[in-house]
């Protein structure tokens, strides 16, 4: 009997079963480190950058290259570091080694071992419970690692509420090692929105990833102020028309009735004050008799302490850095206002460097707490921010009742060009710049010009020359040399240019009752406090009544 063959299978199954496995165990292999969860945890020393006797510095969600040191179970913080990331209203006074700061409350002092304040290698260090004591921010201090979180900062900061326990991890990625762990319930700060995983910044300190199927979107954070860090201000419940008065003798009596009657000026700055040496002695043209006389029309006096050069050489850098000479000139002006009667001081400083401008500040804070306790009113001189932005309007403001832009010198007798003392542009732009700053519109008076400049460029070329014309000289200086004026709306001014035969150039922008009013409407627009004038005596009569007309 015939044997059956047995049929042969095909080895080709087998192969392609091999090879689904190996492929699946390629895979698993590969992937298994991208899916996997790490145990790890960071090392947080490193995470934050310190070292044995340091404090990591996190401040609105940024960890700070500088670094805290620690001493005797505080953290201390230098003082630059402070001044630009916690608190720059402390004051360091190198003479006497003393730090202050000027609160509503007062002026306190700390010195070195009071715990308050160490000096390392010469310089300032703040303690972290000095900082926090005497600022009004969110702040707070944490071990393993030392480290100090504040906040400063809460405008548009958006948050995340936690969903359940998490881990916050150095990477956006499960395999990225545990900075720290949330709980369910818990705010964190959303720092950077991605699909799968998102960078939050944790109360703590810690900014890092979490998963985004943990998270559902918060409120935006938010800051009640403290009410005992807010400075108290002083105005008046009608918009101002303040005119400086400039003199250089005490007579200033004798012009102000003429100057003012019928004009609607309701505050006169009288140029009284100025500092005559380094140690602070203020020289005063002040009156009651000016007083009086300004009273009886109903026109407030804040006497104008001056200093806008150095011809002497003196200098605000050279007066208001020591504490005993700032508070010899303080007292001075304070003495002087009270005896002759007067309702508030202007100052019009504008000798400080941008080296020196905390020691500026910090006169200005003393200078609004003495004047407060007498109820006088401080109005600050500020030119428009192109040229001094270092001098921090917006902390200006904090604590000064009024702030006045210098809205003109556009162009002054040194530039290297011609051109407007006031433009349209120019003056909106400074009005805008302050308000972008955060002051408020109703604590700025904007200054206008009753003066020009007419230029004169010389056949050689170069640099031109100018002089300063009132109101009732311009027209007669361009006709003198055959100027014909027309109309710039983009400059809100008449203007004109004439060159000779001989190849000079005359040019002229014209301040008149028309100019002025375009920089009224500006007034109108922004919803400011008011209109100053520099100066009394140059301008046309005419021009009253465009400014009262807006001041309504």
């Amino acid at each position: 009997m015939a044997r059956r063959r047995r049929k042969k299978r095909s080895p080709i199954p087998v192969i392609i079963l091999l090879a689904v496995v190996a492929v699946i165990t390629f895979a698993a292999v590969k992937l298994y480190p991208q899916i996997s969860e790490s145990s790890a945890s960071a090392d947080l020393s490193d995470y934050f950058g310190v070292s044995d006797g340091q404090a990591a510095l996190v401040v609105n969600d940024e960890i700070l290259e500088a670094k805290g040191v620690v001493r005797d179970d505080q953290i201390y913080i230098d003082y630059d570091t402070v001044a630009t990331y916690f608190n720059d209203r402390f004051c360091w006074d190198e003479s006497t080694e003393q730090m202050l700061i000027t609160l509503p409350s007062g002026t306190e002092t700390f010195t070195d071992g009071d715990g308050s304040l160490v000096l390392i290698d010469g310089e300032p260090w703040l303690s972290a419970d000095c900082i926090s004591e005497n600022s009004d921010i969110d702040f707070a201090v944490y071990s393993s690692p030392d480290r100090v979180v504040a906040r400063t900062e809460w405008d548009n900061i958006p948050t995340e509420t936690v969903t359940q326990d998490s881990k916050v991890r150095t990477s956006g990625s499960k395999k990225g090692e545990t900075l720290t762990t949330v709980s369910a319930g818990d705010t964190v700060v959303l720092t950077q929105n991605d699909d799968a995983w998102c960078q939050v910044s944790t109360e703590d300190g810690f900014i890092g990833y979490i998963e985004k199927s943990s998270l559902e979107t918060g409120d935006e954070l938010t800051h009640t102020p403290d009410p005992s860090f807010s400075y108290s201000k002083i105005s008046l419940d009608e918009k101002i028309n303040m005119g400086w008065q400039y003199t250089e003798t005490d007579d200033g009596i004798s012009n102000l009735a003429t100057l003012t009657n019928g004009t609607g000026v309701n505050v006169v700055s009288p140029t009284w004050f100025t500092v005559t040496d380094k140690k602070g002695t203020v020289n005063s043209l002040a009156g009651s008799d000016y007083v009086e006389q300004a009273h009886n029309s109903g026109i407030s006096v804040w006497g104008c302490f001056q200093d806008v050069a150095d011809d002497d050489g003196v200098s605000a850098d050279d007066y208001l850095q020591t504490e005993d000479v700032r508070q010899k000139i303080i007292s001075s002006l304070i003495q002087y206002a009270t005896d002759v009667g007067m309702d508030g001081i202007n100052l019009d400083i504008e000798t400080v460097t941008e080296e020196n401008v905390r020691y500026y500040l910090q006169f200005i804070r003393e200078l609004c707490q003495a004047a407060h306790e007498e109820n006088l009113i401080v109005s600050v001189d500020n030119y428009t921010s192109t040229y001094t932005q270092y001098l921090n309007r917006a902390e200006q403001a904090e604590v000064a009742d009024y702030l006045v832009i210098m809205g003109y010198d556009e162009h002054t007798a040194g530039s290297e060009e011609a051109g407007s003392v006031a433009s349209l542009p120019f003056v909106e732009q400074g009005i805008t710049d302050l308000l972008d700053e955060g002051v408020d519109a109703s604590q700025i008076i904007n200054g206008i010009p009753f003066y020009s400049r007419g230029w004169t460029y010389t056949s050689g070329g170069g640099v031109p020359t100018s002089e300063t014309l009132a109101m009732g000289d311009q027209q007669s200086w361009a006709d003198s040399h055959g100027i014909e004026l027309s109309w710039d709306s983009s400059l809100g001014q008449y203007t004109g240019s004439v060159t000779t035969d001989d190849g000079t150039t005359y040019s002229i922008w014209i301040e008149d009752d028309k100019s002025i009013e375009e920089k009224m409407k500006l007034i109108e627009k922004y919803d400011l406090a008011g209109v100053a004038e520099w100066r009394l005596g140059l301008e046309d009569a005419g021009v009253w009544e465009v400014i009262n007309n807006h001041l309504q």
